[in-house]
């Protein structure tokens, strides 16, 4: 059956996406700022999109990590520890403008299935339009390794040329920057903390790799406990 809002509630829900209200479309903008909040907490609840991978706000606000948490905290008396595989498309402007943006969609897309297929258990977020990061979250069992941004790399060449446009060939595969990280973080005090620390680390070091400042896999130590190491000479 039909649902109708009242002013209060439709004007409430303008006020939290102004942006619905288009000059001319006073009617719609209800519909559109609802359709808005609907969108947002599906991907706070790590609904996929196109590609395959979830939304970072699963990260940063949704319950990605609770059960994880719960799961493994008291269990790894050395810290809590993710890896992460961070895999960003080169120079997809001109891949789809060579070849149109549904054929760019559709490489995205099976970048996703190919790493779900080489990371089984792990979870993927989309951190960037054409950069995916792979969780090696503590209940997956997987980790991440030297030698994993070669093996990863190459995997992602060989599952991508099936997936190519008519008249692409081998060689029009694009490449990949290829970013590792295992964080390791002292006594969390709870879950949420979690998801924004995680999100700001792959961000780090993407961005330490892709810029060409370190290679290979990064170790980061975080500790949440408030200890103070003892000064040198003591």
């Amino acid at each position: 059956m039909p649902y109708s809002l009242d002013d209060a509630t439709a004007t409430a829900l303008v006020a939290l996406h102004p942006r619905a209200a288009r000059p001319g479309h006073a009617q719609e903008a209800p519909q559109a700022a609802a359709q808005e909040l609907i969108a947002a907490e599906q991907r706070r609840r790590g609904q996929p999109d196109a590609t395959g991978a979830m939304h970072v706000l699963a990260l940063t606000q949704g319950t990605l990590l609770k059960e994880e948490f719960d799961l493994s905290t008291h269990a790894h008396h050395d810290g809590w520890r993710v890896g992460a595989v961070m895999v960003d498309v080169k120079e997809m402007i001109h891949f789809n403008a060579r070849f149109g943006f549904p054929a760019g969609d559709a490489l995205l897309k099976g970048v996703v299935a190919s790493l779900a297929a080489q990371y089984p258990g792990a979870r993927i977020v989309r951190f960037q339009p054409d950069g995916f990061a792979v969780l090696l979250l503590p209940t997956s069992q997987l980790t991440v390794r030297e030698d994993s941004a070669e093996t990863t790399r190459a995997r992602l060449a060989e599952d991508l040329r099936p997936s190519l446009p008519p008249g692409a060939s081998g060689t029009d595969v694009p490449g990949f920057t290829v970013a590792l990280l295992e964080l390791t973080v002292h006594q969390p005090s709870h879950w949420q903390v979690l998801g924004p620390l995680l999100w700001a680390e792959v961000e780090r070091a993407y961005i330490m790799e892709r810029t060409g400042r370190t290679h290979g896999l990064q170790r980061r130590r975080l500790r949440l406990d408030a200890f103070l190491p003892e000064p040198e000479g003591t």
